[in-house]
């Protein structure tokens, strides 16, 4: 997607404010002439600006506001239609258009038939490529037939000079026409019981000879076809073709015309071991291979086989491979590696050959004391893997005593300096414990105290309120005396009133 203005040949315009860096989809207009077709400017521009709104959604996974980006797209190049065009604009549509149709969530079938049949028809130079990717699709859906409608179409396709300049793609759409009527062959052969039925029964022979006349013709012209390969061999084997499928591979691995594969080599052997061949031809291939990938994890399989061979150049042989091995990174660290070497160098001791081992170890010696045998490494080793050490000691062990002793202090002194550094972390650990503790301790003897406190303020609020209820009945009982006083003293008037009245009358 960054290199989009680089493929349309759009020239960049000044610093654009970042603020018209719209968020949310928009229109995008264009100015167009008296014709009513925009100007190359306008158009180059307006381009420009879609494709940055659609790659700065695509990278969010906005893939909603993609697509709305997308359609006004798709109308600027349908307003340049009588212009112009670079040739890459229709591939990236044709990308782009896929890529969101993929990941929207409520897309289905029929949208990526649509899609692919209206670019088909737009981008005419691309039209055996999308057939060939909308093949992939309805396969992962498990179209099948649909799959192979559009990979006919494909391969039957004829536009004028175009047809020529689609060699590799028709050849592409071929292989896979032959795979897709392997598939076929697949499920017709699991749906059988049996394989005796299986290999009887003309519908599933007859999908084999379909598929096998393809894929024959395919993978004998010069190329990389490995699964078109593997599909034919699985096929030839089912029908016990145990020398068309030999001749095949070996055709495959060995010719000069096509070009240098080692995954071709890998298959022979897989083969040839499957099929019981003796060790010269396993040792063979495997030695080619070696060859090409000297890292091969069959490496260990060939160190094997050379291993149990009578000759002793053999030996020397596996013991270089194995040596040859541990010298790439990916192989540094593997104990069956380790292992493997340890036990051809054991069994050269035993048949008197120490001086091959003490020769290859003198010319490798500067590269692998650093290489395998550093502080730092050992360090590494020890923590990670205890094992790896003691085949690594044992190794040294075998080429001379002094440098497995070398190897036996320095692992020990670590071990001592190792174990020191624990039991100080240990102390200290608990001493932190200790201090932990004691100070949970405190916590606690003064939350006692606080609780104790709290206790002694409730007490001493009880007794006040309770003094408090005291004194307000005394008062009340006072004043109610005084009521009755005040009564008497009422009364006593009243008394003295009515007497004096009646002194008066008489």
């Amino acid at each position: 997607m960054d290199d989009i203005e680089a493929e349309l040949n759009v020239a960049h315009d000044a610093p654009e404010d970042e603020q018209e860096r719209l968020q949310m989809p928009v229109c995008i207009h264009y100015h167009t002439n008296e014709k009513g077709v925009p100007s190359a400017m306008s158009f180059l521009k307006t381009n420009r600006k879609c494709l940055q709104q659609i790659r700065d959604a695509m990278l969010l996974h906005k893939w909603q506001e993609a697509a709305v980006y997308y359609s006004n797209y798709i109308q600027t190049l349908d307003a340049m239609s009588y212009t112009k065009i670079h040739p890459t604009t229709f591939e990236i549509r044709w990308r782009i258009g896929t890529e969101i149709l993929r990941h929207l969530p409520n897309s289905n079938a029929e949208d990526f038939n649509a899609l692919n049949e209206q670019l088909k028809n737009n981008g005419v130079k691309h039209f055996s490529k999308i057939c060939l990717e909308h093949s992939f699709h309805l396969l992962l859906n498990g179209q099948m037939d649909e799959a192979k409608r559009q990979l006919t179409i494909g391969q039957s396709w004829r536009h004028g000079k175009n047809s020529t300049t689609h060699g590799d793609t028709k050849k592409l759409i071929q292989a896979y026409c032959g795979f897709l009527d392997y598939l076929i062959w697949c499920k017709k052969k699991s749906s059988v019981p049996g394989t005796d039925e299986a290999s009887s029964n003309h519908e599933i022979h007859s999908c084999f000879r379909q598929a096998s006349v393809t894929l024959k013709e395919i993978i004998s012209q010069p190329g990389i076809w490995d699964p078109f390969v593997l599909s034919y061999i699985d096929m030839l084997e089912f029908y016990n073709d145990e020398d068309g499928a030999l001749e095949i591979l070996e055709n495959y691995a060995y010719s000069k015309d096509f070009p240098i594969n080692p995954n071709a080599h890998v298959y022979l052997y897989q083969f040839l071991k499957r099929h019981d061949a003796p060790e010269d031809k396993l040792i063979g291939s495997l030695k080619i291979l070696q060859t090409l990938v000297p890292s091969h994890e069959l490496m260990l399989e060939l160190c094997s086989l050379l291993k149990h061979t009578s000759q002793m150049s053999d030996l020397e042989e596996a013991f270089s491979i194995s040596m040859n091995l541990l010298e790439f990174s990916s192989w540094k660290c593997d104990i069956k590696a380790w292992s493997c070497l340890l036990n051809i160098m054991k069994t050269l001791k035993q048949k008197d050959c120490k001086e091959t081992v003490i020769k290859e170890w003198k010319s490798r010696r500067p590269l692998w004391f650093p290489l395998h045998f550093r502080s730092y490494i050992s360090k590494k080793d020890l923590v990670e893997n205890i094992n790896l050490v003691k085949v690594k000691k044992e190794v040294l062990k075998a080429v001379d005593s002094t440098y497995y002793k070398m190897a036996g202090i320095k692992t020990e002194e670590y071990t001592l300096r190792q174990k020191k550094k624990m039991e100080k972390v240990k102390k200290k650990r608990e001493q932190e414990k200790k201090k932990r503790e004691r100070e949970k301790m405190k916590m606690e003897k003064e939350k006692k105290k606080m609780e104790k406190e709290k206790m002694k303020m409730e007490k001493k609020k009880m007794k006040m309120e309770k003094k408090k209820l005291e004194k307000k009945k005394k008062l009340e009982k006072d004043k109610e005396k005084m009521e009755m006083e005040i009564m008497k003293l009422k009364k006593v008037k009243k008394k003295m009133k009515k007497t004096k009245k009646s002194k008066y009358n008489l």
